[in-house]
């Protein structure tokens, strides 16, 4: 693999890492103005305009961290670091 070819593909990865950061602070920007939202995978899908990967991965990276909790009907609430 070429050099230039290899720093194509680390500038592309930190594109993509910023990208989901700036999704992150979104996200939980809006869970913290609205206390009360509560979403399905479907619904914040069409609200932040995320495909379904994005989503999940986001999702699922703020519930680790307890910026959100998965309800047992699958719906995202804002969770106890939130």
């Amino acid at each position: 693999m070429s050099t230039e070819r290899i720093e194509t593909d680390r500038n592309s990865g930190r594109a993509k890492t910023s990208a989901i950061q700036e999704v992150l602070l979104r996200i939980h920007g809006e869970y913290r103005e609205m206390p009360g939202l509560s979403l399905t995978t479907s619904q914040a899908e069409r609200l932040w305009g995320l495909d379904s990967s994005t989503c999940v991965v986001v999702l699922t990276m703020l519930t680790e961290r307890g910026v959100l909790r998965q309800t047992s009907t699958g719906r995202y609430l804002r969770g106890p670091l939130g």
